[in-house]
């Protein structure tokens, strides 16, 4: 481990720590000090962090295109986006409910 790794991962704890605790004084943890059971615990929660924004870009363009695309059904008079509703999932629905067999969107999902 880098010494600017370890620095910044000793910062990250400390700031968990002082948003956990009122106490004054030294609330910070030193990197050395960690057992390798929370040594994995860090890396696995940043894994897993990395992941999700990894999926969550690979999702916004579908997204994107699924909004343009009920934008332009709605403009089409297929269908009617409500106050609140999303154009994507308003798009995602129609498809469902055309395509779907009668099998609702989050059933089918799951």
């Amino acid at each position: 481990m880098t010494d600017k790794l370890k620095d910044k991962i000793e910062k990250f704890l400390a700031m968990c720590l002082k948003s956990k605790s009122e106490k004054e004084g030294d609330t910070s943890i030193k990197v050395d000090e960690l057992t390798e059971e929370q040594h994995r615990e860090i890396a696995e929660d940043a894994v897993a962090i990395t992941n999700s924004l990894v999926e969550l870009q690979r999702l916004l363009p579908v997204s994107r295109k699924l909004a343009e695309l009920g934008y332009l059904l709605e403009v089409q008079g297929k269908i009617t986006v409500k106050p609140g509703e999303a154009y994507d999932e308003a798009a995602l629905n129609f498809f469902s409910d055309m395509y779907g067999g009668g099998i609702a969107l989050s059933k089918r999902l799951h």
